[in-house]
C-alpha cells in the first residue's frame, strides 16, 4: 500500500513540476502586476504555444519556447509536427504559426517590423499603414503588409511562397505586385502569378487563427475599467508611451494570462471583424494624454518652433470643414502627417485602393455597469473629435473633469 501511495505522490510531484515550468512565467508576470495590468508596446511577446515549439537564441539559453517568453532579434523559433504559436507584433497585430514552421525577427521596431519566414505557414492579423508596416522575407521574396487585414503566407518546398489575402492588400516582390483581398499570389524566384481563391475554404490553421482573434477580443472586453485606467495613467507617467508610437497598447490580463490589444481610437475592431469592448474613449482617459507631443525623432530639424515638436493634434487642413474625414496623406514629411496621431490617420483615411480601415461599430448604451456592451459587427460610428490646440498648463490628475464625448460609455463599476 505504501509503495502504491509513493508512486502516486511521485506522479503528482512530476505533474506539478511540469505545470510550474509551463505557467511559471505567467505567474511571475501576474505577481509583478499585483492587482494592476501590465502595459507594453513591445513586439516579440509569446502569447500562446501548444505542442513542441523550440527557440535557438542568439544570446542566452535555448530550448522549449513557452507562453510568456520573448523572442528577440536573431532568435530562431521552430515548431514541431504538433506545434503552434502566437507571437505579438506591433500593438494590434499578431502572427500565428503552424506546425513545422521556422521564423526569426530581423527588426522589432514598431514602425518597421521585419521578420524572416524560412519555412512552413503563418497567418498575420495586422493593423498597419505606410508608417507602421510589417515586412516578411521568405527565401525568395519580400512581402510587405502596409494595409490592415488578414494574410496567410505559405513557404513552398522550392523556396517560393504562396500569399493569400483574406482582407487587405499585400505587396509582393521587388516589383511590389499588388495582391488584393480574395486573391492569392504564387511567387517563384523569377515571377509572381496572381489568381482568385475561395476565402471560404479553410484548413485548421485558418480556423484556429480566427478563433484566437475572437477569444482575444473577449479578453479585451473582460478588463476592469477602473483598475485598467489607473494602470494606463501610471504607465504613461513612468514609461512615457506616446500615441504617435503605435495604434494602441498591449495589455496583459493576469486573470486570463493573455495579452490583448487596447486601441487608442474609438469603436475599433480586429481585422477579422470582432469588435473591441474597451478602447481609450470608453475607458475615459484624461485629455492631457492626448496632448502629449509627437516623439522628436519624427520631426525633421527646423520644422517646428525651437526645433522641437508642437504638442497636440492639429486642426483640419485648409478648406476642409471641422469634423470631416481627413484626406489620406502619402507624404511622410507633410505637416499634417507629422501632427496627426497614427491611430487617427487610419480611422479617417479614405476607403479605397485596397485600404482596410479597422471596423467601426455602433456602440449602444451598456445595460450593466461592470463591462462594455458586446459590440455588433456592423455600423459606422464616427469617432469623437480629438482635442485641438495646445493647453497652456495641462493638469495631470487621475480624475478628468471633462472627458471627450463618447457613445455608449459604461459607468464606473
Amino acid at each position: 500500500m505504501t509503495t502504491k501511495l509513493f508512486k502516486f505522490l511521485s506522479l503528482i510531484a512530476i505533474g506539478l513540476s511540469v505545470a510550474g515550468t509551463l505557467f511559471g512565467q505567467d505567474v511571475r508576470v501576474a505577481s509583478a502586476a499585483g492587482d494592476k495590468y501590465v502595459i507594453s508596446a513591445k513586439a516579440g511577446g509569446v502569447n500562446y504555444t501548444e505542442g513542441r515549439v523550440v527557440i535557438a537564441r542568439r544570446e542566452g539559453k535555448s530550448g522549449q519556447l513557452l507562453k510568456g517568453d520573448e523572442v528577440q532579434i536573431g532568435d530562431t523559433v521552430a515548431t514541431g509536427a504538433d506545434g503552434r504559436a502566437e507571437i505579438l507584433l506591433n500593438p494590434g497585430s499578431y502572427m500565428r504559426i503552424d506546425k513545422e514552421t521556422e521564423f526569426s525577427f530581423v527588426s522589432t521596431s514598431l514602425d518597421d517590423l521585419k521578420l524572416k519566414l524560412n519555412s512552413g505557414s503563418a497567418i498575420f492579423e495586422v493593423i498597419a499603414d505606410e508608417d507602421f508596416r510589417v515586412s516578411v522575407q521568405s527565401p525568395h521574396t519580400l512581402i510587405e503588409l502596409t494595409r490592415s487585414g488578414v494574410y496567410r503566407i505559405d513557404v513552398l518546398a522550392d523556396g517560393g511562397a504562396r500569399v493569400s489575402v483574406t482582407k487587405g492588400t499585400a505587396f509582393v516582390g521587388s516589383e511590389k505586385a499588388e495582391v488584393k483581398a480574395g486573391r492569392v499570389a504564387t511567387v517563384s524566384s523569377e515571377s509572381v502569378a496572381v489568381a482568385k481563391f475561395d476565402r471560404d475554404q479553410q484548413d485548421p490553421l485558418d480556423t484556429w487563427s480566427k478563433v484566437r482573434a475572437k477569444e482575444l477580443t473577449k479578453v479585451n472586453a473582460s478588463l476592469q475599467r477602473k483598475v485598467l485606467r489607473n494602470s494606463l495613467i501610471d504607465s504613461f507617467n513612468q514609461s512615457g508611451w506616446n500615441m504617435y508610437d503605435s495604434f494602441g497598447l498591449w495589455i496583459f490580463d493576469p486573470f486570463r494570462s493573455f495579452w490583448c490589444f487596447m486601441p487608442f481610437g474609438y469603436g475599433w475592431g480586429s481585422p477579422y471583424g470582432f469588435g473591441y469592448g474597451w478602447d481609450f474613449w470608453r475607458i475615459g482617459m484624461p485629455q492631457w494624454i492626448y496632448y502629449a507631443p509627437p516623439p522628436v525623432r519624427r520631426w525633421p530639424a527646423g520644422t517646428s518652433p525651437g526645433g522641437g515638436p508642437v504638442a497636440g493634434p492639429t486642426t483640419p487642413p485648409a478648406g476642409q470643414p471641422a469634423g470631416a474625414p481627413r484626406r489620406r496623406v502619402d507624404n511622410p514629411d507633410s505637416p499634417e502627417r507629422r501632427t496627426t496621431p497614427p491611430y487617427r490617420r487610419i480611422e479617417t483615411s479614405e476607403r479605397g485602393e485596397g485600404v482596410v480601415v479597422p471596423r467601426r461599430v455602433d456602440l449602444p448604451r451598456a445595460v450593466d455597469t461592470g463591462s462594455p456592451v458586446s459590440a455588433p459587427t456592423g455600423g459606422g460610428a464616427v469617432a469623437p473629435p480629438i482635442p485641438t490646440g495646445v493647453p497652456s498648463a495641462p493638469v495631470r490628475d487621475s480624475t478628468p473633469r471633462a472627458d471627450p464625448p463618447m457613445r455608449g460609455r459604461p459607468r464606473d463599476n
